[in-house]
């Protein structure tokens, strides 16, 4: 799906991946509904961190739902 898809997605409770993404099955975005919201990216164990998407990420269309 595209990134405007996955982004309506993520923002209606969805977590999201692209499977052009290193580490595929540890690395996912998901949309925060806080009083600013925004995406974030976790990886593994690791904190989220804020995610700002690139134009690899906006052009591409192989992101899926894994939640």
């Amino acid at each position: 799906m595209t990134f405007g898809d996955a982004l309506e997605l993520a923002k209606a409770g969805k977590v999201l991946r692209r499977d052009g993404w290193p580490d595929g099955d540890k690395l996912f975005c998901h949309y925060t509904g806080d009083l600013q919201p925004f995406l974030e990216v976790v990886s593994g164990d690791s904190e989220p961190i804020p995610y700002f998407t690139g134009n690899a990420d906006l052009f591409a269309d192989d992101w899926r739902i894994i939640e």
